[in-house]
């Protein structure tokens, strides 16, 4: 069941950063809905990369026998304005929040009711990597980056099938949030969610070109 759940939030976690930055890049102003789950002791979703903007956090209590919350925290501790729910959710219910402004920084949210762990939300302004793939390979060989939010933009200029991008850290594992929204065919594009990278070692690659495996370095 654990790793279900992190199944399910690594997925919930890519389409709603996808969402959110949707919104946020293309101008639109009305506040975008952050759907989130809870069930025995946890959220289902345990971390969350967000732009700059407004938001409404909808909670659904999706099998706890008992009235839950959802608790909203800056960096110095302090409940956010508006991030209360309307009500509290029983088992199969459904509440949001109001409107809830959150600003560049690095914030909380939990359910002391629940109970459950403090799970990450991270807040900035991404950086658009655009990536181009042909046969076998991307025409871009390597990227040189600064730590900070990056989404990256994938074109399929010429290769006669659906790719992808797979982006590693140093241990081979996939970036959370780094799987583009749809698969790219011929002449199609695609982004990924926003993803935060720290400095490292990254390697991206397309296993459905494939191509080789071309190193991110992070510092």
């Amino acid at each position: 069941m654990k790793n279900l759940f992190s199944t399910l939030s690594l997925i919930v976690f890519a389409l709603l950063a996808s969402f959110g930055l949707q919104a946020q890049m293309s101008g639109d102003h009305a506040p975008t809905v952050i759907s989130l789950d809870q069930v025995e002791g946890a959220y289902t979703t345990t971390q969350l990369n967000l732009t700059p903007g407004q938001y409404i956090f909808e909670v659904t209590n999706t099998e706890v026998n008992k009235d839950l919350g959802f608790y909203l925290q800056d960096a110095n501790g302090e409940a956010l304005p508006n991030s209360g729910l309307k009500e509290l959710v029983g088992n199969g219910e459904t509440s949001r929040t109001g409107v809830v402004t959150l600003t560049e920084g690095n914030f909380q949210y939990s359910c002391p009711l629940n109970p459950t762990p403090h799970y990450s939300i991270s807040v900035g302004t991404p950086r658009v990597i655009s990536l181009t793939q042909r046969e076998g390979v991307y025409e871009t060989t390597g990227l040189n980056l600064a730590p900070g939010y990056y989404v990256f933009e994938v074109t399929n200029t010429s290769v006669d099938k659906d790719l992808g991008f797979y982006l590693q850290d140093a241990d081979g594992e996939q970036v959370t949030a780094s799987g583009l929204q749809e698969l790219v065919g011929n002449g199609e594009t695609s982004r990924s969610g926003i993803v935060f990278l720290s400095a490292g070692t990254y390697q991206y690659s397309c296993p459905l070109n494939p191509t080789p495996h071309y190193r991110l370095k992070v510092e």
